[in-house]
């Protein structure tokens, strides 16, 4: 058996997260998310507080359905802005990452997501 490489692009990594999240695996979704940027090794309290939020908030949605890109913006060559939409039976989260590329690799640097649309901008 074959080892699914890791994601390397930004959208790939968040469309791995979503998928992820459908499945039921939260945790490593968001781990493989992290994955590379540091923030495991510097803020790991962080990415326990998310995968709280997440499993405390997603629930009150109902059953994830599915999810949708929504936009990308660039900000020069070293950042980049996801928007996408996780949508649940009873309402949809918006959520927001930033990408950053300091070499040659790009690492999640900021992510957030709730129920308002503010993110959409």
């Amino acid at each position: 058996s074959t080892v699914a490489a890791q994601p390397t692009l930004p959208k790939e990594k968040a469309d791995a997260l979503f998928i992820s999240l459908q499945k039921g695996d939260m945790s490593g979704g968001y781990d493989r998310l992290f994955f590379g940027s540091g923030i495991s090794q510097s803020k790991p309290q962080m990415i326990d507080v998310i995968k709280l939020q997440t499993q405390n908030g997603l629930p009150l949605y109902g059953k994830i359905l599915g999810y949708e890109f929504i936009n990308e913006q660039k900000y020069g060559t070293s950042l980049v802005r996801l928007v996408y939409i996780l949508k649940s039976e009873k309402f949809l989260t918006t959520w927001e990452f930033y990408f950053y590329k300091p070499k040659e690799s790009w690492f999640l640097a900021s992510i957030k997501f709730n129920d308002q649309f503010d993110l959409l901008k």
